[in-house]
């Protein structure tokens, strides 16, 4: 990994999604803003073709503290900072673990992926926000958020393709490249 490179494409991620991500949300559905999440496509990409899980996971922390750190509550609303890294971690190691078993040039292995992905990491986040803030959460938001949680992954998830192009484009940049020999004299 091009750990610099990470840390800037996370910030401009997370950048995008805080601002022109905006224009991507559905609104009045009843269950809240559902928008994508741009930053999730890029832990999935990782996870997808990192040569090491401690690569993808350590991506996907850095990734989902960036996320977190965006996501801390204002006045009057409690978000601890934290439950994001360990949500994409958890995330990102299911991914990992699972990549063998799908062609992941394929579009529907992408969406299924993405789906797990964010389905994990969000559905953790909301678990561990809702234990977090357990005097004000009623079991009815709990659920609300859930369900939320999981519209999101969905979102995402039909996004991933489009993510997927425009990542496998620029991977040289921010991932390492295939694992090769050994150079001739190297010890």
């Amino acid at each position: 990994m091009r750990w610099l490179v990470l840390i800037i494409l996370a910030f401009a991620a997370v950048l995008v999604q805080v601002t022109i991500g905006g224009l991507l949300r559905f609104r009045g559905l009843g269950i809240g803003s559902i928008g994508p999440d741009l930053v999730a496509m890029i832990a999935v990409f990782i996870a997808m073709y990192a040569r090491w899980g401690a690569d993808a996971m350590l991506s996907a922390w850095v990734l989902g503290l960036a996320l977190d750190l965006t996501a801390a509550g204002g006045a009057g609303s409690e978000t601890a900072v934290g439950p994001m890294p360990i949500a994409y971690v958890l995330a990102a190691w299911l991914v990992y673990r699972i990549r063998g078993a799908f062609f992941r040039e394929r579009v529907l292995a992408q969406m299924v992926l993405a789906l797990a992905f964010c389905a994990v990491a969000h559905g953790t986040w909301v678990m561990l926000q809702c234990a977090v803030s357990h005097s004000y959460t009623t079991w009815a938001v709990c659920g609300q958020l859930l369900f939320q949680a999981l519209a999101l992954s969905i979102y995402t998830a039909v996004l991933m393709p489009i993510a997927h192009m425009a990542l496998s484009r620029a991977q040289k940049l921010f991932m390492a490249g295939p694992p090769g020999r050994a150079r001739r004299g190297a010890s």
